[in-house]
């Protein structure tokens, strides 16, 4: 080999060798930022709507949010600081007030990041970037159309309109009267408007529609039934009953249970497992639900070791619960996020039952969070075909427990019905980890501590322990009456041996006495 050759050849190893060192040298720390920080939202809003029909808006569109795999932090425009819309790569502002939306405006001016408004008084930045020109409308009756769903007769006292824009449209709002036709939001580049939003009705679902764009998300979406407040004190036959029923109709489904802390070993428990192992059985998946705040007191820690203890028995009853539910507030909390949803990635948020103030705190996105809705928001839902539309977001669509109580004859159907496509929520990758126990779910398959935990086979072992309480306590009683009397046995044997001693003793002491005396018999 010349010495040329033997250059190239050490070159070529060196070169070699270099690769694989340089795919394993660190991304910079900077870049790591900019890559965490392009998921950030910064979320500022000028009221609550507070006793308005747009109340509860804010909560919503962080639970959207959450849902679309977003990093949320909500703010109120009275506590934004300078310099604080320029640390996120989104901005969505939210106008309740109209009084209020020029704050909203002069806090966020200046931003250059991707912009999305929601109500009226556009800032005249995305007035600009849209070409928008934009009127006002009050006591109008709306139809609400996207995506091939539309919705009638929703009322609204005063609306924004857009009258002119440039970009994509997303939608429609029909006057009832025929006064207007207008686009529900309007979308060109990082830039996006909404006039007009309030929770309860098709632009909740319009809405995500427009965020899913805005957001550039492209994987698909599924929707699953979820039954929620199943407790240890609800009618647990009917929860059986139900449970065969959607088995029967071919609708996978789900169940938020509540915890039990206390009183683990009375037969009331059992008879909640066993019922819980039944809706297992009959294609049923189970996620555990988190007390809210004001009912578990403020000790995170003592919650986190209830909360683990009671899935520890889950698991010991042959439950695998695959995620968490909880009122969104616990996951605006720090510590009550660690100590409620700490032990999964998949969560379902439920809205707030009582009013909460907003944390300042970053909300970080759990790895799989369907977006709750009730099932009866969704079915006054018109659509053009009888097939539903694909969803923007992965949606739980939820039953009440108190309302499948008092209509079950009547839910029941109109769900089966809906023609809604409910999927297998095992079908996904979910897992939920305990101090002691692990349930997954994979390609279909529910696992617990990595074996089936399939229990359609099993003869409902939990069902059995009740059943077979009584004779063993008769047995124990059985047992207890027998020992009594083979002492009572005994004691009489001992009796009537003592006697038969005494007589003997007594006789033979009678007889030689009396033939001392000179007597005879």
């Amino acid at each position: 080999m010349s010495r040329r050759a033997g250059v190239k050849f050490w070159l070529l190893f060196s070169l070699c060798l270099c690769l694989p060192a340089a795919l394993l040298i660190p991304i910079p720390a900077a870049a790591q930022e900019e890559a965490k920080s392009s998921a950030n939202v910064l979320l500022i809003y000028d009221s609550l709507a507070l006793d308005t029909p747009a109340a509860g808006n804010v909560e919503t569109l962080q639970r959207l949010l959450l849902s679309l795999g977003m990093t949320v932090r909500t703010i109120a425009s009275d506590a934004y600081e300078p310099g604080m819309a320029g640390e996120s790569r989104k901005l969505i502002t939210v106008c309740n007030t109209e009084d209020l939306c020029s704050s909203i405006a002069h806090e966020a001016d200046g931003y250059t990041g991707d912009w999305l408004h929601i109500g009226p008084n556009p800032p005249n930045a995305l007035r600009g970037k849209l070409a928008l020109q934009t009127e006002t409308a009050s006591r109008q009756s709306l139809k609400l159309s996207v995506g091939g769903l539309s919705e009638d007769h929703v009322f609204v006292d005063h609306l924004a309109l857009i009258r002119e824009g440039q970009g994509e449209t997303f939608g429609q709002m029909t006057s009832s009267e025929g006064t207007f036709d207008a686009p529900f939001g309007i979308k060109a580049g990082g830039y996006a408007y909404v006039p007009y939003f309030e929770p309860g009705n098709l632009s909740e679902m319009a809405l995500a529609y427009v965020l899913r764009s805005w957001l550039g998300i492209e994987a698909s979406a599924q929707s699953y039934l979820l039954i929620r407040d199943v407790t240890p004190f609800i009618d647990l036959d009917r929860l059986e009953a139900l449970s065969e029923q959607l088995y029967d109709a071919g609708i996978p489904f789900l169940v938020s249970v509540s915890p039990l802390f206390n009183n683990t070993d009375y037969p009331a428990m059992k008879r909640y497992m066993a019922a819980l192992q039944t809706v297992q059985s009959y294609n049923g998946s189970v996620l555990v639900n988190v007390p809210p705040p004001t009912s578990a007191g403020q000790d995170h820690t003592v919650l986190k070791e209830q909360m683990d203890g009671f899935l520890n028995h889950l698991a010991e009853a042959g439950i695998a619960p695959l995620g968490m539910t909880g009122e969104v507030k616990r996951a605006q909390e720090k510590a009550g996020r660690e100590a409620g949803f700490a032990f999964s990635g998949t969560t379902v948020l439920f809205p707030n039952e009582a009013a909460f103030p907003f944390q300042s705190e970053t909300v970080l996105p759990f790895a799989s969070s369907p977006y709750s809705l009730p099932a009866d928001v969704l079915l006054q839902i018109s659509r053009e075909d009888k097939i539903w539309p694909a969803f923007p977001v992965d949606m739980a669509v939820t039953l009440d427990w108190s309302e499948i109580d008092v209509r079950q004859e009547e839910v029941i159907p109109s769900v089966a019905g809906s023609w809604l496509p409910f999927a297998d929520f095992k079908s996904g990758e979910h897992s939920l980890s305990s101090s002691l126990h692990k349930a997954e779910s994979l390609q279909g398959a529910l696992l617990l501590d990595g074996k089936s935990a399939d229990l359609q086979d099993r003869s409902n072992p939990a069902e059995d322990a009740l059943q077979l309480q009584p004779p063993a306590q008769k047995e124990s009683f059985q047992l207890l009456f027998s020992v009594q009397s083979r002492v009572l046995i005994v004691l009489i044997v001992t009796t009537l041996m003592l006697f038969a001693v005494f007589l003997t003793v007594g006789y033979r002491f009678y007889k030689r006495k009396y033939y001392k005396s000179g007597g005879s018999l």
